[in-house]
Parts: structure tokens; sequence; C-alpha cells
């Protein structure tokens, strides 16, 4: 596949008390949304406009929008949060004055140019203030961490950005990855709400031919969007009957995973939406081995609805 996730991690100090709800990432991203417009949209009459969204780093970010919105498809966003963890899924995050927390961003494609805007986004979300209350916060430290090499570089000295994100993760990564990983037996640990959808609702267990399918549209999606050379839509149609059909022959061997209902408020919009899904572990038993890379991307690209906000994030490996 045709794309590059720049994994970032922003450790932060409250300088308040940061108060944020069980899925933070919701939370993070409205703050996000709100720092960028206020500096980084020349023109936020037209944000709708597809030329003005491909040149508008916050455009770009966090309002894209496209002609096929028109539509009804609105195009998956370039990055996804991965939000602190609550000690127990469901409980609220808090963060002392004084307190140190970590928030990773991960960055899809091209998006990437987009890193000194997002910076500079968070270190006014610091001034703005985050959660509720409005807790405020400083960057102590912002590194470029590749999870598939365990390869680390620090991008801040101080308050100037010293380096660009330079440790993505590749196709040619996963590959090597996947190969590593057994081909018949597979762990996954959902870490955020996952909501994957599912003949008009959604699954309440992370069946594996409903997984592949919804990883396997975000892959083509991500790729079709944020990348200067795509692969044809007919490449992915092959891809997606013949995954999505030997999908139906694994077996979901365990799973202790339960929903956890969150909601997220959206002062923008002005609305509240639900950001629920599953939590918890699962083993998938079977013909694993066309899966695995497939498996390894949606560890870094997250999976399902509201992955920009931090939903549908996993890791995987090979317990046994």
């Amino acid at each position: 596949m045709n794309l590059t996730v720049h994994h970032l991690l922003f450790t932060l100090r409250a300088h308040t008390l940061v108060h944020l709800g069980p899925q933070a990432g919701a939370q993070i991203r409205g703050g996000l949304w709100a720092a960028l417009r206020e500096f980084a949209c020349a023109a936020p009459s037209i944000q709708g406009d597809p030329d003005h969204a491909r040149h508008c780093p916050m455009c770009r970010l966090v309002a894209l929008e496209t002609a096929e919105s028109a539509r009804g498809v609105t195009p998956p966003r370039p990055f996804a949060v991965r939000p602190p963890l609550p000690a127990s899924p469901g409980q609220e995050c808090v963060f002392h004055s004084g307190e140190t927390f970590v928030v990773g961003i991960n960055l899809f494609g091209e998006a990437v140019d987009s890193f000194p805007y997002l910076c500079q986004a968070s270190y006014r979300l610091g001034e703005l203030g985050l959660g509720y209350g409005r807790g405020q916060f400083s960057i102590e430290r912002i590194q470029a961490v590749n999870p598939l090499t365990g390869a680390t570089r620090d991008l801040l000295q101080g308050q100037r950005i010293v380096a660009l994100p330079d440790q993505p993760v590749t196709d040619a990564l996963v590959q090597q990855t996947a190969q590593r990983l057994p081909p018949d037996r597979l762990h996954l640990r959902f870490l955020t709400p996952t909501e994957l959808t599912y003949q008009g609702g959604h699954a309440d267990r992370p069946y594996f031919d409903v997984l592949i399918a919804r990883l396997l549209e975000r892959c083509q999606a991500l790729e079709e969007h944020y990348t200067a050379d795509p692969t044809p839509r007919a490449v992915w149609q092959e891809r997606y009957q013949s995954l999505t059909q030997a999908a139906q022959q694994a077996r979901l061997a365990e799973h202790r995973t339960r929903w956890v209902r969150v909601k997220s408020g959206s002062r923008r919009a002005n609305s509240v939406n639900a950001v629920s899904g599953f939590v918890g572990e699962a083993v998938v038993e079977g013909d694993l081995e066309m899966f695995r890379p497939w498996l390894v991307w949606g560890s870094s690209l997250h999976v399902g609805k509201n992955a920009v906000k931090g939903n549908g994030w996993y890791d995987l490996n090979s317990r046994r």
C-alpha cells in the first residue's frame, strides 16, 4: 500500500487541573480544531470548498471536504488522535497541576507537511485550555516514534522545533513486521472504543470478517486521499472481495470485550454524539497469513467510526 504513517508523541505538563472524559480523544480533536482555526485558516467562509481545503492546513487536518461529500461520502481525516488512556475503560482521565501526560497523533501520508501547524496548534491549545474547566498545559517534549522498529527522535529543543518527523511506518516495514507474526493465531487488544458498522447497525464484538472489511475500506480511503500515487480502485475491489470472503473462515476463538458507552460534545456544532464501542481483548485463529499486513496497518491507522477522535485504536501481538 502506498501510504506512510508518522507517529508523534506530545508530552504535556499540566499547569492547572486537566480533567478529560473517558475517551479524551474527542476533546483533544475538538481543541485542536479550535486552535487551528484561530491562525491557520485564511478563509473560514469557504471552508467547504475543495480547492481551498487542499491548501489550507487547518482544513486539510480537521475540516477537509471534497466533492464526494455532497453525495454523502465524507473523506477520512488525515490523522488520528491517540489519547491518554484511563486506568480502566469508561473512567475519566484527570491530571493534576505538575503532572505530565502523553498525547499521540498519527499523521497519514501527505498530512505530515502540516506538522509545524500542528505544533503551533498544540501550543495554543495549552493556553486556551483543554477538557472540563479548560485545564492549561505546556509542551515538554515532541517525539517521532516508529512502533515497528522502536526508533525515536526528539523534534523539540526548548521551545524550538529542531527536526521534522522522519521515522515513518512504511509498507516495507509493515510487510517485515507481518512476516514475524504467526500465521494461525493472533491476539488483538482494543484500547479505545471501537465501533464497526455491520448490517445497518454495529458489531457488538470484533467479528473477524467485519473487522477486515472495515479495515480494508479505511486503508483504501486514506491511500486514495493522502498519497500521490494510490492503488487503482479495481485492485482494491479485488482485494476486498477475496479477503472478506476468506476472513469468514477465521474463528474468533476468544473475546473478552465489553461495550463502553461514551458521548462527545461539540461546541462548534452544538451537538452531542456517541463515540461508544467495544474495548478489551480478542484472539483470532485460522489461516491468517494473508491478513497479517492489513492488521499491522490497522494498528497504526485505527479502524471503525470516529478514528480521528482516537476510537478504534488496537495493538497486535502473537500471545499464545
